[in-house]
């Protein structure tokens, strides 16, 4: 016999419904799970691929979300412009060693 997942059962507060609904046709569930995607997703709590997959949509459907609402979706730390700076060097070199043999 297959165990049935467990739900939570959350209680709204009925000023909260004027903005909920018409927001998603199929239910306020999904826009309430939505929402505590994106929360999980800016509190760092998880991965972009993962808060996608709580509120059930695809990886690029929830990045649009995040652009339409203003919610930078990707971080751009030091570590990646050293890594970002490091490459390009790279790529030039390269480029310099092409055209020399050109000459």
């Amino acid at each position: 016999m297959a165990m049935e997942e467990p739900k939570a059962k959350v209680e709204i507060n009925p000023e909260f419904l004027p903005f909920l609904k018409g927001v998603n046709d199929d239910s306020i569930d999904e826009d309430v799970n939505l929402s505590l995607a994106i929360y999980l997703f800016t509190a760092k709590k998880v991965t972009l691929a993962r808060a996608a997959e709580l509120a059930a949509i695809s990886i690029s459907d929830f990045i649009q979300i995040l652009i339409d609402h203003n919610i930078h979706w990707a971080e751009y730390t030091e570590a990646h412009k050293m890594q970002d700076d490091e490459t390009i060097k790279y790529i030039l070199r390269e480029d310099d060693k092409y055209d020399e043999s050109d000459k």
